[in-house]
């Protein structure tokens, strides 16, 4: 009986030790993907799905980054399973950032994950660093400035955009439609009115956090024409 149970515990732990050795094998390094974020590794998880030209489910999206990443994404008293608790809010959070639309689901839906062109970039930007063979410190260091060039980005963003370039010359006399404000904030004519609400609501509080005041103006101007007119 006795070796039938020492047995046992040692075909469990040979599987534990096969899986482990099969998710160590991602293409990228344990040493430094530890340093990024769970929201960083999780846009380039949808990035990488993408690439692939395959549809980013959430059952697809925890794969994904459980097989690369496996040590972040893993439960800690059990390695070789995915913690999928991980990945709720962090996807809520990427659809307020404006990086992701969908992931919504339902019964009409498969609830595919997108990322937007801002959430493309982002992902490149995410991918570039963390492929390059840089130290652990080094990658902890751009890790942190990734996540707060995020909101960096969108302000610049939000300047180069040709709505807000079309407000500064004439704020009186400027008028923007629903269409041309869910190009703004990176929502398709399909993306539901609240995630716009969401994904504005998100722009409005960076550019306060920035002490933008042009910014802010503009994006409440947008606001008060659209969905308080």
């Amino acid at each position: 009986m006795k070796n039938t149970r020492k047995i046992k515990k040692q075909n469990s732990h040979s599987e534990t030790s096969k899986t482990e050795t099969k998710l160590s094998n991602s293409i990228f390094k344990e040493n430094i993907y530890t340093n990024f974020s769970v929201l960083d590794l999780v846009t380039l998880g949808i990035y990488l799905v993408s690439q692939k030209k395959e549809t980013c489910t959430f059952e697809r999206l925890v794969a994904e980054c459980f097989t690369h990443f496996p040590k972040v994404f893993g439960l800690k008293r059990y390695p070789q399973w995915p913690d999928t608790l991980k990945f709720d809010r962090v996807t809520r959070t990427l659809r307020e950032k404006g990086l992701v639309i969908g992931g919504i689901g339902g019964k009409k839906s498969p609830g595919e994950f997108k990322l937007t062109e801002f959430g493309i970039s982002v992902a490149k930007n995410i991918e570039k660093i963390i492929t390059k063979n840089h130290s652990s410190k080094y990658a902890k260091e751009k890790s942190s400035a990734t996540i707060r060039s995020i909101d960096d980005k969108l302000i610049d963003y939000i300047r180069q955009n040709v709505y807000y370039k079309r407000y500064t010359q004439n704020s009186e006399a400027f008028s923007i439609s629903e269409a041309e404000l869910r190009n703004l904030l990176r929502c398709t004519l399909e993306t539901p009115t609240r995630v716009v609400k969401q994904n504005l609501t998100y722009f409005i509080n960076t550019a306060k956090e920035y002490r933008e005041k042009e910014i802010l103006d503009f994006l409440l101007t947008c606001e008060s024409k659209i969905f308080t007119s």
